[in-house]
């Protein structure tokens, strides 16, 4: 058990405390260095990721199905909790937020990086994409359904060039027309910086957050996300006949911490963005 924390949950913790010591000295602003990785970093990488994926194969229709139902299962399970806790409508989004989208990109990856390989991955990618797809999307739904049109949710979801590196990947591994080599290298550069500055920038959030504001209910959305997101993902891939390194992969999906671009969609949409950054850094 030493062993696998000093050698997977350590180093992304370092990376993460480098991050956290950057906003400290130097008062760093985290937007900027987050927007190089929403509309560069984080597109190259799922592009890499995804393109030699055999998506013709039965595993990532498995793991697609899974994201989905994984989704819909802990929006249901906040629901229930927003409802006996009695809160308001824009409280139940900002819960809803927090329940359902696990942090499959800075925090997941790194980990399962470490742990799987690049096997590992392989199948995390496809379980991001799938979110990025679906996902964000209902994430924007969610965070504006107190407050925004739906014309603006729209906006703002077509803005994401995530989507259009998911789009881009599918359309090229379905057809199997191949990349050229120079733009393929251009891609794959930034890609592999993606993970490490994703672990800064959530040590820079994490600098940045003073204390929490309500414990209850973020302990009441902690408890959602970690423990009863573990279960739903072992429930789910037991019942999806997942099995080997991708059902490890799913479920370690399942049982990270809350999304950080849930933080950016309860920001724009109004949806309690300082409990959602509470429970995201808790």
């Amino acid at each position: 058990m030493l062993s696998i924390f000093a050698s997977v949950v350590l180093p992304v913790f370092i990376v993460a405390g480098f991050g956290f010591l950057l906003e400290r000295r130097f008062r760093m602003p985290v937007v900027p260095v987050n927007q190089v990785v929403l509309y560069v970093l984080m597109p190259c990488f799922i592009f890499t990721s995804l393109l030699p994926v055999d998506f013709r194969s039965d595993e990532p229709l498995r793991i697609g199905v899974f994201a989905v139902l994984l989704t819909v299962a802990m929006i249901g399970v906040a629901l229930l909790v927003a409802g006996l806790l009695r809160l308001d409508r824009v409280t139940t989004s900002a819960l809803v937020l927090t329940a359902a989208f696990p942090n499959l990109g800075n925090y997941g990856l790194s980990v399962v990086l470490l742990a799987y390989g690049t096997e590992g991955v392989r199948y995390g990618t496809i379980l991001l994409a799938v979110q990025m797809l679906f996902g964000l999307t209902l994430a924007v739904f969610i965070a504006s359904s107190g407050s925004a049109s739906l014309r603006r949710s729209l906006g703002e979801v077509a803005r994401q060039p995530a989507l259009y590196a998911v789009v881009a990947a599918l359309a090229l591994g379905f057809t199997r027309v191949p990349v050229p080599a120079p733009i393929a290298a251009a891609i794959a550069l930034p890609a592999q910086a993606a993970i490490p500055v994703m672990l800064l920038v959530l040590g820079m959030q994490i600098s940045g957050t003073a204390r929490i504001e309500a414990p209850r209910l973020v302990s009441a959305a902690v408890v959602t996300r970690l423990a009863v997101g573990t279960l739903v993902g072992v429930a789910l891939a037991a019942t999806l006949g997942i099995g080997g390194v991708a059902r490890d992969v799913m479920i370690v999906g399942a049982a990270m911490p809350t999304a950080v671009f849930t933080i950016l969609t309860a920001t724009q949409f109004g949806a309690r963005p300082r409990l959602v950054s509470d429970v995201v850094v808790a």
